[in-house]
């Protein structure tokens, strides 16, 4: 039997063995439809309840209410940006301008160009340094009068960057004393829970993208914090869920293992980072012995260590890929739901202009079940490729 070695973890995480089990009993024997009367009903409604209440803990929220439950990072990410858009530009009748930077996720950059199609927003980006960073004097040099909201990715999901956000939240609070119109920050901090802190109040952000399958939950579920006193659009029309901005019925035992792996996933956090910045040094050890060939892509000081990207000059991505699949290793070229189209990563292109890097990196992601004789058998692979 060929050996399976999964270095895909930034992708998505298979549902640990307390999640799982945790979620069971939601899916036959307490299956009811919290919006119902019933005793099953109510048992589901406590559920609900429950979990969100854990992750207001968790996150260090004020209010039960600001948990608004998506079913992906995507729909978070997409809620946040259209539904302030869509009360500004309709209730309030101003078009509303948004920062953001280059090397966001398609679920930010996307809408920014949809909705600027239709006329609803205009939006500046910011490009990043070669270490990643976004620099925040730069985001802060495109404020405008209208400007009603900056979005930044939390930890990057192709070079791992982790940005200032706690420093950015902080000039922005300052800012917003002396306008009329303030200033809202969002994050997208899908990839950070497993090793990095997401109090929301530490970080000075007022919404906040939370992913299930990224954090050893099910896929299918994830989250936006937004402070009570922001208000949106709803993008899903129909009954009360969700207080009114999500209409549809909750899938609780998602909702409930969501909760369970974001609880599992904060408790480990200091625990995780430490096993993961070892194999990551491990890794890059064992590249080096070897004599292959390669480079970091953005700068690893300040970057998660469960994401390392490498350039590797002598294949392309392509060819690095299919070999290692075909040994039963399982990587990226990048982000997962642009992986499908081999296209050459529009980040690593920001980073690194007029290079062959985006045609020639790799993206390994670590993940708490990763082994060290898994990364030397990765090794001992691309050196027979890369030779």
């Amino acid at each position: 039997m060929k050996k399976i070695i999964y270095l895909d973890y930034a992708a998505t995480t298979p549902v640990s063995k307390e999640v799982f089990d945790f979620m069971k009993k939601y899916f036959t024997k307490e299956y009811g439809n919290p919006s119902s009367l019933h005793l099953l009903g109510q048992k589901a409604l406590k559920a609900l309840d429950f979990a969100r209440n854990t992750i207001k803990e968790l996150i260090e929220a004020d209010y039960f209410r600001e948990i608004i439950f998506t079913s992906s990072a995507t729909e978070s990410n997409n809620l946040a940006i259209k539904g302030l858009v869509f009360y500004y530009f309709f209730r309030l009748k101003l078009k509303p301008h948004i920062i953001s930077s280059t090397i966001e996720h398609p679920s930010i950059l996307e809408v920014l160009k949809d909705l600027e199609k239709l006329g609803l927003l205009e939006y500046s980006l910011v490009k990043p340094e070669k270490t990643g960073l976004v620099n925040i004097d730069n985001i802060l040099d495109l404020i405008k009068e209208n400007t009603a909201l900056i979005t930044l990715h939390y930890v990057n999901s192709e070079i791992g960057t982790i940005q200032k956000i706690k420093e950015l939240g902080q000039k922005i609070q300052e800012i917003n004393e002396n306008r009329d119109i303030k200033i809202i920050f969002h994050i997208d901090a899908a990839q950070a829970p497993l090793t990095e802190d997401i109090s929301v109040k530490k970080l000075n952000v007022d919404m906040m993208t939370l992913s299930s399958h990224k954090i050893y939950g099910p896929k299918g579920v994830a989250c936006l914090f937004k402070k009570e006193n922001i208000i949106l659009e709803r993008l899903i029309s129909g009954s009360e869920q969700e207080f009114e901005l999500r209409a549809g019925t909750e899938n609780i035992p998602l909702i409930v293992g969501f909760s369970k792996a974001l609880e599992i996933a904060i408790k480990n956090r200091e625990k995780n980072r430490k096993y993961l910045e070892e194999l990551r040094s491990y890794f890059l050890q064992r590249l080096k012995e070897e004599n292959i060939k390669f480079e970091i892509n953005g700068n690893i000081n300040f970057s998660t260590p469960k994401i390392l990207n490498l350039y590797f000059p002598l294949k392309t991505s392509q060819e690095i890929l299919i070999y290692l699949d075909s040994k039963g290793i399982m990587v990226s070229p990048g982000m997962a739901c642009k992986a499908r189209a081999l296209t050459p990563s529009y980040i690593i292109e920001e980073l690194y202009p007029n290079s062959d890097r985006p045609q020639k990196s790799i993206r390994f992601s670590f993940g708490i079940e990763t082994k060290k004789e898994d990364l030397n058998y990765v090794v001992k692979t691309l050196k027979q490729f890369l030779r």
